[in-house]
C-alpha cells in the first residue's frame, strides 16, 4: 500500500472514531414507582427524561439489587458533536420501563445514575403476598390504553385488552394510588366456568379516575396485565 492509500485509510478511520455514538448519562428528570406490588410479582419502575435535542437517543439501562439498594443507570447515545451535524435546540421526551424483576418484602430505596449530574432516588415498598401462587390475581391481557383524557380534576380512558378463554371475565377494576404521581390499575379477571377452551376474545374495560389529589403535573397510568408485564401511559394534569 503506497504512502497516499495509507493516509486516506486513517483519515477513513479518524472520521468514523469521530463520528460514532457516545454512550452518555440519560437526562432522567422523574421516576414513577407503583403501589400494589408483593413478592410475587415482576416489579418495574418508569424513568422519564428530556433529550436536550434529537441528536440524542436511548441506548440502555442496567439494574444492581444489592440489600434493600436498587441501583439504576440509563444511559442514551449522543451525536452531539461538531463533526456530525447541527444539533438543533429541541427537548425531546423520553422514557423507559426499568425491569427490576422479583424482590423480598420490605421497603428499598430506588437510586437512578447514582452520583450523576442526573441522579433521582425514590422510595419502594413490596408487601408480603397472600398466596404462593405467582399472583393474587387473574388479570386482562391488556394490550393498549386508548385514552380520552384532556386534562383536568377527572379522565377515562379505555383498556384494551383479551380475555385468554370465555370461561373468564372481567370481575373488577381495582386502582391503587400512591397519592403523589402514579395510578395503578388492576383488571381482575374471574372465572366462570370450568369449561375453559383456548379461545382469546378481545375485549375493553372502561376505566375512570380522578386527577385532582396528585402531586405531580404528569401522572402515570401504570396497568397491570397477563404473563407479569404492564401497559403505561403518561397523561398530563
Amino acid at each position: 500500500m503506497n504512502a497516499r492509500l495509507v493516509l486516506l485509510a486513517a483519515g477513513l478511520s479518524l472520521s468514523f472514531s469521530v463520528l460514532a455514538a457516545e454512550v452518555v448519562e440519560a437526562p432522567v428528570d422523574h421516576i414513577f414507582i407503583p403501589n400494589g406490588f408483593d413478592n410475587n410479582d415482576h416489579v418495574e419502575v418508569i424513568v422519564t427524561g428530556k433529550f436536550p435535542n434529537p441528536c440524542f437517543t436511548r441506548n440502555s439501562y442496567d439494574v444492581k439489587v444489592k440489600g434493600d439498594v436498587i441501583n439504576i443507570n440509563v444511559t442514551s447515545l449522543s451525536m452531539d458533536n461538531p463533526y456530525y451535524t447541527k444539533c438543533e435546540p429541541l427537548r425531546i421526551p423520553f422514557s423507559e420501563s426499568v425491569s427490576i424483576g422479583s424482590l423480598q418484602g420490605g421497603p428499598y430505596k430506588v437510586i437512578v445514575n447514582e452520583g450523576g449530574k442526573y441522579e433521582q432516588k425514590e422510595s419502594l415498598n413490596i408487601t408480603i403476598a397472600n398466596s404462593q401462587s405467582i399472583d393474587d390475581n387473574i388479570y386482562a391481557k391488556v394490550d393498549y390504553v386508548e385514552t380520552g383524557f384532556t386534562g383536568g380534576a377527572s379522565g377515562d380512558a379505555i383498556l384494551v385488552a383479551q380475555s385468554p378463554s370465555p370461561c373468564l371475565v372481567i370481575d373488577k377494576v381495582t386502582y391503587l394510588s400512591n397519592d403523589k404521581d402514579t395510578l395503578s390499575i388492576l383488571p381482575i379477571m374471574k372465572k366462570i366456568s370450568s369449561d375453559c377452551p383456548e379461545k382469546a376474545e378481545r375485549i375493553e374495560i372502561p376505566i375512570k379516575f380522578e386527577t385532582s389529589k396528585f402531586k405531580f403535573n404528569q401522572i402515570l397510568l401504570f396497568v397491570r396485565t397477563l404473563e407479569g408485564r404492564s401497559i403505561n401511559s403518561i397523561i398530563n394534569r
